[in-house]
């Protein structure tokens, strides 16, 4: 299961449960400023995340830097609408990754969960 562009350098190893863990090396160019932009944007952390682009734009460029705050954006509010809804993972999407969601952890997160992680009321 692949995006567009996701499967063009299929010799590239990536670190998966790095999505779960702030410690691991995921192998993606820029990947600790796309975990903190990212981070910043789901948190609401403002004043951080002006910092934040500042240092990222320096670094990543300022496309691939809107690029990410884009993307961030729109999936937290995808996944939103999809948990306010009650709209499940469909048959094909579950099984085919569901050795990746046992392994990186992501089965076990709760809604609840990311409410109180992220400080959502």
């Amino acid at each position: 299961m692949l995006l567009r562009a996701s499967g063009q350098n299929e010799n590239k190893q990536y670190e998966v449960n790095s999505v779960t863990s702030d410690d691991l090396d995921s192998g993606v160019a820029h990947g600790p400023w796309l975990r903190a932009l990212t981070q910043a944007t789901i948190k609401g952390e403002w004043q951080e995340l002006a910092e934040l682009r500042v240092a990222a734009q320096e670094a990543m460029g300022h496309q691939q830097m809107l690029d990410v705050l884009t993307v961030a954006a729109a999936f937290n509010g995808i996944t939103r609408v999809a948990d306010a809804t009650g709209i499940p993972l469909d048959h094909n999407t579950a099984q085919e990754t569901g050795n990746l969601r046992e392994q990186t952890g992501i089965s076990r997160f709760e809604y609840e969960e990311k409410s109180v992680r992220y400080q959502f009321k």
